[in-house]
């Protein structure tokens, strides 16, 4: 019995012998040179000139309006207001557009807008009559 468990005891400790050997990697007596790191294109924000076009795009996919109805006021390099007016009480509704990597957002209070498929439902269906 008490050479069984000195069997199974030794055993591991055999079997590990030579493992440290093949796990170990051979190091290279050749200089290390680093291969030329590739760039990635850095996305860019959408340029002043082309801000402009960006909010009235998402004014548009967003509330529908367009055209001259929507006044845009550059406030910085990289911001603007757009408004237009409110078609139910005739205010003025205002967004602030930011250019984004991919495109412009529209913000309001800070808050990033967003249309979902239960906002846009029923303001389809009021199109629609």
């Amino acid at each position: 019995m008490r050479l069984a468990v000195a069997l199974l005891l030794t055993l591991p400790t055999l079997a590990a012998c030579g493992e440290g050997e093949k796990a170990a990697p051979e190091a290279s007596t050749a200089p290390a040179t680093a291969a030329p790191a590739e760039v990635a294109p850095v996305a860019t924000a959408a340029a002043p000139a082309n801000l402009e076009a960006a909010c009235r795009d998402m004014v548009n996919r967003m509330y529908g309006q367009e055209g001259d109805a929507v006044v845009f006021t550059a406030t910085g390099e990289r911001t603007a207001q757009v408004s237009w007016r409110a078609p139910v009480d005739g205010g003025r509704l205002e967004f602030e557009c930011r250019a984004e990597a991919d495109g412009a957002d529209l913000f309001r209070d800070g808050q990033r807008m967003s249309v979902d498929v239960q906002m846009a439902a029923p303001a389809a269906k009021q199109e629609a009559r």
